[in-house]
């Protein structure tokens, strides 16, 4: 039975800034667009043109599971809007692997939705580690970027503020 990324756990913007969150554990929430309270937020999407966003939340909404049984490593979401994806892994990371262990998340979502939805019906496909702690990725993550591009076929980025274009 395929998994539908898309109907579960959705939080929506057209605002021209807005942040998106992920609770800190022990709270094993799904992440959520939120468009008040700058304070907890781990990415930052600029939208300037006010277009309808939308997020659905994979990780701690959606089971994807090895042939096993057990959880896949999963992402925090994919933000929608149009004909364009992106997909997102929210760290809040002041040191270590956050760029691998977000591009391994990232990584592993996307090969599985690739085997359940056709990308073909998407213009854009794009995958972001936001970490509100480092707000870019430093010129030593290539390394990442580059096995993230083999692996998916698509462009990782590492900075905090995502652009709807």
């Amino acid at each position: 039975m395929p998994i539908d990324y898309f109907s579960n756990c959705r939080t929506s913007s057209h605002n021209n800034e807005f942040g998106l969150c992920d609770d800190q554990p022990p709270l094993s929430n799904p992440a959520y667009i939120d468009e008040y309270n700058k304070s907890k937020w781990i990415g930052i999407v600029n939208n300037e043109q006010e277009k309808v966003v939308n997020f659905n939340a994979i990780d701690n909404c959606i089971d994807i599971r090895r042939d096993d049984m057990t959880m896949d490593s999963r992402c925090d979401g994919v933000l929608s809007y149009e004909k364009s994806l992106i997909f997102v892994e929210l760290k809040e990371r002041d040191g270590g692997q956050w760029l691998k262990k977000g591009r391994e998340q990232l990584t592993a979502t996307i090969n599985r939705f690739k085997q359940e939805v056709d990308i073909n019906e998407f213009d854009s496909i794009k995958a972001y580690v936001c970490n509100s702690l480092r707000p870019y990725s430093h010129s030593g993550q290539t390394t990442n970027i580059q096995k993230f591009r083999y692996d998916t076929g698509f462009i990782l980025i590492g900075k905090q503020r995502i652009d709807i274009e």
